[in-house]
């Protein structure tokens, strides 16, 4: 099985469209549940993003390909 090359961009404060770096199609948009305020980083398996939620600021990991939420770490 391939592993899909993903490059993630914001969509909007609150989404991430994430690319096929091969094809330059997306491949999925993610609603990361919150206002996003660092630029989206992928690795191989995951994807993670800064997002803030009303008072509190987090760091959202989803699963690559497929973009299910793995964990939420609490920074501020």
């Amino acid at each position: 099985m391939n592993k899909k090359n993903l490059i993630p961009q914001i969509g909007s404060n609150n989404t991430v469209r994430l690319f096929d770096a091969n094809t330059g199609q997306i491949h999925k948009i993610i609603t990361v549940g919150g206002e996003i305020v660092g630029q989206p980083i992928a690795t191989e398996s995951e994807m993670y993003v800064t997002v803030k939620s009303g008072s509190a600021t987090t760091i959202r990991y989803f699963s690559l390909p497929g973009g299910g939420l793995k964990r939420v770490q609490t920074i501020g």
